[in-house]
């Protein structure tokens, strides 16, 4: 695998005034607050945004507008409560990467690559899913995800506290589908589906205990802008409640996309973004929001 990009792709922002974990940001209410504008807009596009449990380890993707090309962005919490500046992640590399999760204990990373597989040298037409684990020297060497001993295509992967791991992929040309796949060791089981029909769309984020997903749809008659984010969450036999559309606070006639929950599914982060003018902000929020939506999903269904 090539070298991680170099931090000259990368803006040098000093995050003078943050002291503290969480980027030195006071934890949100239920009103969703923008994260570090002055880190996260500035003129590039800046989403994924994945905390370690601990909150002293920041993780990103970031986009090079002019290059059309996303790579993976790292930040810590030095002793002083400083933060360093954002350089490429150990686990970059020169090919577009992006859609970056972390397991709930913060020993995994998982993200989608175009970068060559194993054995090639060419980078993959398609974008496959890869994974790093967390070692006492720093973040291992990364691999690609296997599903039943096959590599894995697909995108926007989240990992749930017990391993498993859910990701966006593409079922036909038409269609997207929601997969998920019990881990298996250092591999995964062979993934099935969990949602289809999707004609685009498929950012998501899964609760650490697998209680809900939240999952991003554009284009479709419910929403109430461009894309949306919508949740479901699983019933006591393991099945799925039908999407529900988020609504306010989080939606807007904007595109609303990317989300993540924190490791202890506290906290909420999702992107909102204007197509017209690019503006494009990470925000933050109470989860207490969206589990509140699941006694309103359950009752709909006498559940």
């Amino acid at each position: 695998m090539s070298a991680p990009a170099s931090a000259e792709r990368f803006w040098m922002t000093p995050l003078s005034d943050a002291r503290g974990p969480w980027l030195g940001e006071d934890l949100p209410g239920t009103t969703p607050k923008e994260l570090r504008p002055d880190l996260l807009a500035t003129g590039r596009h800046s989403f994924c945004s994945v905390f370690n449990p601990r909150g002293d380890e920041f993780l990103f993707a970031t986009e090079d507008l002019e290059q059309d090309i996303a790579h993976l962005a790292s930040m810590h919490m030095l002793e002083d409560g400083s933060w360093t500046c954002p350089e490429p992640a150990p686990f970059n590399s020169e090919w577009n990467d992006n859609d970056i999760c972390m397991s709930p204990d913060g020993s995994r990373v998982a993200w989608r690559s175009w970068r060559p597989l194993p054995g090639k040298a060419e980078p993959e037409e398609r974008s496959a899913l890869w994974l790093a684990d967390r070692t006492s020297q720093g973040w291992a060497n990364p691999r690609p995800v296997l599903c039943g001993g096959e590599v894995t295509y697909g995108g926007y992967p989240g990992i749930a506290g017990n391993g498993t791991i859910y990701f966006a992929g593409r079922r036909t040309d038409d269609e997207c589908c929601v997969y998920r796949a019990r881990r298996d060791g250092d591999q995964y089981q062979a993934a099935e589906p969990i949602f289809g029909g999707m004609k685009s769309g498929g950012d998501l984020c899964v609760a650490p205990d697998e209680s809900f997903l939240v999952i991003a749809y554009w284009r479709v008659p419910t929403n109430w802008g461009e894309g949306d984010l919508y949740i479901t969450f699983r019933r006591h036999d393991g099945s799925w409640t039908p999407l529900m559309n988020l609504g306010a606070p989080i939606n807007t006639e904007r595109i609303e996309n990317c989300p993540m929950v924190s490791p202890d599914g506290a906290r909420f982060f999702f992107f909102r973004y204007d197509r017209s003018t690019k503006d494009a902000r990470t925000y933050w929020v109470d989860a207490s929001i969206l589990r509140a939506r699941r006694a309103a999903a359950l009752r709909e269904e006498g559940d």
